[in-house]
C-alpha cells in the first residue's frame, strides 16, 4: 500500500485528525478549521481539503445517529436541510462562476461581526414564529459558500446561536444532522468530479481512526462542559471561522 507520503507526514495528519476529532467531540463543530490548517503545513491545500471528506463525514453521521430525540429534530428543522441541500447544489454546479475569494471575504467580515453582536448585550436572537424562514435563508445560504468553497459551517451556526433556549446537546444534535446534509452530497461530487480519486479516498478513509480517536474523547469531555462556557467556545470558533474565510480569500 502506496500512499505517496513520508511517515512523519502521515503522523503529523494523523494529529491534525485526532485534534480535530476531539473539537467535534466537545463543541459539534469546528473539526475542518483546525485539521485542515495543520493539514496544509505538509500537504498541498486542494489535497488537505479533499481528505476532511470521508472522516467529515463520518463523524457528522455517527454525532447524527447518536443525537437523543431525532424525530424531534428532523421534524424543527428538516425546511432547513433542504435549504441546505438545495444550497449545495447550485453552489457547486450554477454559481462556479463566481469569484470565490470576493465572496468569502465578505461573507467572513459579516460572520466576525456578526459573532462579535452575538457575544454583546445586544445578542440577535430570532424569534419562534421566524425561526423556519430563518432556517432556510441561512442554511439556503450555508450551502451556496459551502458548495463554493467547503465553508458550510459559519451560517449555520449563526443561525443556531440565534435561537433562543436551545441548549448544548440540542446544538450538537442539529448541527450534525444538518452538517450530514451538507457534506454527503458534497463528498459525492468530489466523487463524480474525479476530484477524491482512488489514492485521496484511501489516506480520506485511513484519517477516519485518528478522528474517531479524538471524537471519542471529546464526548467524554462535553459534559463537563457547561452551557455558558459551550457557547462562549461556539462564539470563538465563529471568529475563527471568520478569519480562515478571509484567510482562504487571500491566499
Amino acid at each position: 500500500m502506496n500512499l505517496d507520503l513520508a511517515p512523519w507526514v502521515l503522523a503529523w495528519c494523523a494529529l491534525a485528525m485526532a485534534c480535530g476529532g476531539l473539537i467535534k467531540g466537545v463543541l459539534g463543530i469546528g473539526t475542518p478549521l483546525l485539521t485542515v490548517p495543520m493539514m496544509t503545513l505538509v500537504l498541498p491545500a486542494h489535497e488537505a481539503i479533499v481528505i476532511m471528506a470521508i472522516p467529515v463525514v463520518v463523524a457528522n453521521l455517527w454525532q447524527a445517529y447518536d443525537a437523543e430525540r431525532p424525530v424531534e429534530t428532523v421534524r424543527r428543522f428538516w425546511p432547513a436541510l433542504m435549504a441546505l441541500l438545495a444550497g449545495t447544489w447550485i453552489g457547486v454546479w450554477i454559481l462556479s462562476g463566481i469569484e470565490e475569494n470576493a465572496l468569502l471575504t465578505v461573507v467572513g467580515i459579516m460572520v466576525i461581526c456578526f459573532t462579535l453582536i452575538q457575544g454583546s448585550r445586544r445578542k440577535i436572537l430570532i424569534p419562534d414564529r421566524f425561526e423556519k424562514p430563518a432556517g432556510i435563508a441561512f442554511c439556503g445560504s450555508a450551502g451556496l459558500i459551502g458548495g463554493l468553497s467547503s465553508m458550510f459551517g459559519p451560517m449555520m451556526i449563526l443561525y443556531l446561536v440565534s435561537l433562543p433556549a436551545l441548549e448544548k446537546s440540542q446544538f450538537v444534535n442539529t448541527i450534525s444532522f444538518l452538517y450530514v446534509g451538507a457534506v454527503v452530497p458534497w463528498t459525492f461530487l468530489l466523487i463524480l468530479m474525479g476530484v477524491l480519486d482512488t489514492r485521496l479516498a484511501l489516506i480520506s478513509g485511513l484519517a477516519v481512526i485518528p478522528l474517531a480517536a479524538g471524537l471519542l474523547i471529546g464526548r467524554s469531555i462535553r459534559k463537563y462542559v457547561g452551557d455558558s462556557i459551550f457557547y462562549r467556545l461556539i462564539l470563538g470558533m465563529l471568529i475563527i471561522s471568520g478569519g480562515s474565510m478571509i484567510w482562504r480569500a487571500l491566499l
